[in-house]
């Protein structure tokens, strides 16, 4: 509480007020103990809890913090000065007056104290915080540390190598019984902690400039050396054993800091530095550890070419063999294990380099030898000891890393892929884990033809599928995918599985419909099984009662539930579950209706559910059930049109239809509602029927949302290709909230053209617009729409329909052409575009990298010239067609969408191409089984066409419209087309 206080004073006072505040707290406490610790305590928090400003208190703080601990060496001391230089390190090369003036004075005399405190017998969390100072200091401290490198590197080394027996006495064969440092929870204490520190400040000197010759001499000792840090620890072991889960579930967790990581680290930032020098001195180290574990004198620390460090390596490697006798078995499956860790690290590595050698027909890199001789051996005959089930696992792990070595033809391939699938069934759950990590690897190696592999497979997919029961949600996305990848090996093998794991998915489902990746993982599997021969009828039948059950169950008055309520009844609970979990029981129901066949019994089971939803969905306002419900019946109605027909529901799916599209209702639920009216026009009532146009018209005038919009918008846009003079009538007799339907549709559609996802939908309306504008309907001709460049302040700019409609496909145009464009200026020096020319192909000028659609005017911009010659020729020659246009009186965006400040005029361009990702909840398959002509066209080719045939056939028209475009869009036009 008083450093909470303290803290509060001084982020008010200093360093304006209070200036010395810190070095007047200390002064006044040092001749107490107790208040000196409270001091110190406060002066950490606060700067634990406030801002860079306290870098202002370091030339005076520092050399008060070194008066105190000359006086009486503390820990707090050492705390709150590697905060001190954490506070200062940000103006290391920027303000370095600041750096200078804080450690000129005192630098020198702190430096000397923390090597002492490092060669002395003080605590291991002593020497970790004069290590993490020293860390701060020549990782932050780039400018001023230059100086100081050459004092750090002998005493680093020497304490590198002396903690080593410590290390493995007190840590790997003996668990540290250390309270966690309370200021520090991802560090450990006592010896591992001070190792961690060590090792990071050890990849801080090594990435550092000056030291490269050097360490090159001395790399295969130092790798070598390293290798004991890498041993697995009593404290892992013993979560390991607890949770076998965690062996695999993260790689050893990159956030946690631990020795192993941090050794890990300093691996990969050698290989960063050194290259292939460092690849091979790995190998040459791994192969001796492997090869060579018969003695404990074998692999010891490897003596440098120093020789005055040989007595030291004397000593170290004597207290080593002591402990390495004592704890001998263990020391054998450990040092291995770390040793296939390391193999394992690196195998991204040895293909690099292997790739590499090949290339310049050099010798690669052989692990096939230590491979199969070794880590085979381990997997198929490990020894008794209790930790020769982590060494098969890990060894199983290295086989997943090692396979992108292999080739699909490798002749022990099949072999591995039967020896890891007869682990699955092993006793211990870290082994089966890992041999499910090498299975997925595997999978995508070998041939599911392969009378080895197809023997195996039966037992492989069942051992898998049991596996998901004991799987932790970390681990269950690995089970999952290795099911997946197994079973596309052969799809009549897999067909055997979901009769057994129908019921256990539907327990998963349950579980974790609410996690997102998990659920999706869930539902892919499922996806999955329901392709195979005999997949789909298991799944209906354990699915369809559980999804019809909750239909009878849904509460309709779900507003007054209170699931966190303590007084919360069990059948309230149960009630809040059913809410929860039907949206996503729904969204599953739509996989399985899309791969059942007609007039099969799995299509008769799913329709079971038509009748509950569609009286659900007509009563329900809950969104997601809104959303899910309705792209089930969109489904309905593309796949299962004949069996609604021939149960007498097609009024009811209209009925539904009309009251889903109430104004009222929720907009984020309509995802799905504008193709399920598509999927009724098309397959359940040919005759359009006018209600569901006008309570579409009313929909979508409320609507904001461009996923939701586009559905409406693409009603309308199938209707005018089939009938369009007849709906344009009849949106010119309509009106919306007192204005024209047409005007209603034509702005909303033109608004979020650009903003349309889905190769279909970008179809079918572009090519509608096309149609609209070849009319020339005098109806269209007179109305005014949303301006060019539509925007909040961009008030009274509307144009007449065939304008922006022009105007549109132009942009629309340009855009489809940009992948083209960039794929075109990788493969030539010279850019050139293709353009039509009259009747025939040309080429002319160069691509632009920048789009113009929405650009401000350069003065200097070189489009201008093609801007101001196409507009004179337009403007002098070709203004045949008289238009007679309105007085434009919009206020703005904010006219046409209503509520939509969240809408920026440079969010309303072009800017997409088909591999957008349009989102999991969106799907087309539908709409491609309507057979429309525009469905599977490229809209490029289309639109160059289409504007070709109007230059060829009605010129006039096309120009006299162009005349009335913005120059940035008429040069658009000439980039494209020359006449």
């Amino acid at each position: 509480m008083v450093g909470l206080a303290l803290g509060g004073i001084v982020l008010r006072e200093f360093p304006d007020q209070w200036p010395n505040c810190f070095v007047e707290l200390l002064s006044r406490a040092k001749s107490n103990q107790s208040s000196l610790d409270s001091v110190l305590t406060a002066v950490s928090i606060i700067f634990s809890n406030c801002d860079d400003r306290l870098s202002k208190a370091c030339p005076l703080l520092i050399p008060t913090l070194y008066e105190i601990y000359q006086q009486s060496p503390r820990t707090l001391v050492l705390r709150v000065l590697s905060q001190c230089f954490e506070s200062l390190s940000w103006a290391d090369g920027i303000d370095q007056e600041l750096v200078e003036s804080s450690l000129d004075p005192i630098w020198s005399d702190w430096f000397n104290q923390l090597l002492s405190v490092l060669q002395s017998d003080c605590s291991p969390n002593d020497k970790r915080l004069s290590l993490k100072v020293l860390t701060v200091f020549f990782r932050d401290f780039v400018t001023y540390s230059h100086n100081w490198f050459s004092e750090i590197i002998s005493p680093i080394w020497e304490l590198l190598l002396c903690v080593i027996p410590r290390y493995q006495a007190e840590v790997v064969h003996y668990k540290e019984h250390l309270m966690g440092d309370l200021w520090e929870e991802d560090v450990s204490a006592g010896v591992e902690g001070l190792v961690t520190q060590l090792l990071e400040l050890v990849s801080c000197l090594v990435l550092r400039p000056g030291l490269g010759t050097a360490l090159q001499e001395e790399l295969v000792p130092l790798l070598n050396n390293l290798c004991w840090y890498l041993h697995l620890t009593k404290d892992q072991e013993q979560i390991y054993f607890s949770d076998p889960n965690q062996f695999i579930a993260d790689e050893e967790l990159e956030f946690y800091k631990s020795p192993r990581t941090a050794s890990l680290k300093l691996f990969s930032d050698l290989i960063e530095i050194f290259g292939e020098v460092a690849v091979e001195g790995i190998v040459k180290v791994v192969e001796n550890m492997l090869l060579n574990t018969s003695q404990p004198s074998n692999n010891l620390l490897i003596y440098s070419s120093q020789s005055e460090v040989h007595p030291a390596l004397e000593s170290l490697n004597s207290a080593l063999v002591e402990i390495i006798t004592a704890n001998q078995e263990e020391h054998a499956w450990k040092t291995r294990e770390t040793a296939v860790l390391l193999l394992g690290s690196i195998a991204t590595d040895i293909i690099a380099y292997n790739a590499k050698s090949r290339k310049l027909e050099k010798p690669s890199l052989e692990v096939g030898h230590v491979f199969e001789t070794v880590i085979l051996s381990d997997i198929k005959y490990p020894n008794s000891a209790l930790g020769s089930k982590f060494l098969k696992g890990r060894s199983l792990w290295c086989t997943a890393k090692l396979s992108d070595l292999m080739s699909p033809d490798h002749p022990m391939i099949n072999t591995i892929f039967r020896i890891c699938g007869e682990c699955l069934e092993d006793n211990s759950i870290a082994v089966r884990l890992s041999a499910c990590y090498a299975l997925c690897r595997l999978s995508k190696k070998v041939s599911g033809m392969q009378p080895e592999v197809v023997e195996a497979l039966p037992r492989v997919l069942m051992s898998v599928t049991r596996l998901i029961e004991i799987s932790s949600p970390e681990t269950l996305h690995l089970v999952l995918d290795t099911l997946v990848e197994a079973s596309n090996l052969n799809a009549e093998i897999a067909s055997q599985v979901p009769c057994y794991g129908s019921g256990l998915f539907l327990r998963l489902f349950t579980k974790f419909y609410g996690d997102g990746s998990l659920y999706n993982k869930i539902l892919s599997v499922i996806r999955f099984w329901a392709d195979l021969p005999q997949g789909l009828k298991p799944l209906t039948e354990t699915f369809v009662p559980f999804i019809l059950n909750l239909l009878s169950a849904y509460p309709l008055n779900y507003e007054k539930l209170d699931s966190m309520s303590s007084t919360s009844t069990i059948d309230s609970r149960s009630n809040t579950d059913n809410i929860l979990i039907l949206p996503s029981a729904l969204e599953l129901s739509m996989i399985l209706l899309r791969k059942s066949k007609s007039g099969s019994s799995e299509r008769g089971r799913l329709c079971e559910m038509m009748r509950p939803l569609l009286d659900l969905l007509s009563k329900t306002e809950d969104v997601s059930l809104l959303l899910q419900g309705t792209g089930c019946l969109r489904s309905f109605t593309a796949y299962a049109n004949e069996e609604i027909i021939a149960s007498n529901l097609t009024e009811k799916f209209i009925e539904v239809a009309s009251i889903l599209l109430d104004p009222a209702k929720n907009e984020a639920g309509a995802l799905h509602l504008g193709y399920f009216i598509v999927n009724i026009f098309s397959k359940l009532s040919p005759r359009v029927d006018e209600d569901l146009l006008i309570g579409t018209l009313n929909k979508l005038h409320k609507s904001k949302m461009p996923s939701i919009v586009q559905g409406f918008v693409l009603i309308f846009a199938r209707l005018i290709h089939s009938h369009p003079l007849e709906i344009i009538s009849f949106l010119s007799n309509v009106s919306v909230d007192r204005r024209v339907a047409l005007k209603v549709l034509l702005d909303k559609w033109l608004i979020h053209q650009p903003l349309m996802r889905g190769r279909y939908t970008k179809n079918a309306t572009i090519t509608s617009l096309t149609r609209l504008f070849t009319l020339k309907d005098e109806r269209l001709e007179s109305l005014l729409v949303v301006g060019y460049n539509p925007s909040h302040s961009n008030v009274c700019s509307e144009v007449l329909a065939p304008f922006k409609i022009l105007c549109t496909l132009i942009r629309c145009l340009d855009n489809e052409s940009m992948p083209r464009r960039k794929q075109a200026a990788l493969e030539e020096e010279g850019e050139f575009q293709t353009v039509v020319e009259g009747s025939g192909i040309g080429v002319v000028g160069d691509y632009e990298e920048e789009r113009m659609d929405t650009v401000e005017d350069d003065p200097d911009d070189p489009m201008d010239s093609l801007k101001v010659d196409l507009m004179n020729e337009v403007g002098e020659d070709y203004d045949q067609h008289e238009f007679h246009i309105p007085e434009s009186k919009d206020k703005g965006l904010g006219d046409y969408e209503i509520g939509s400040e969240c809408l920026m005029s440079d969010m309303l361009d072009f800017d997409y191409d088909d591999t957008d990702d349009v989102g999991e909840d969106f799907y087309e398959d539908d709409m491609y089984n309507l057979t429309d002509w525009y469905g599977g066209i490229s809209l490029q080719t289309f639109l160059l066409e289409f504007f070709n045939n109007m230059i060829q056939n009605d010129r006039d028209y096309l120009l006299s419209c162009m005349n009335h475009l913005l120059p940035e869009d008429s040069a658009l036009f000439k980039k494209h087309f020359t006449f």
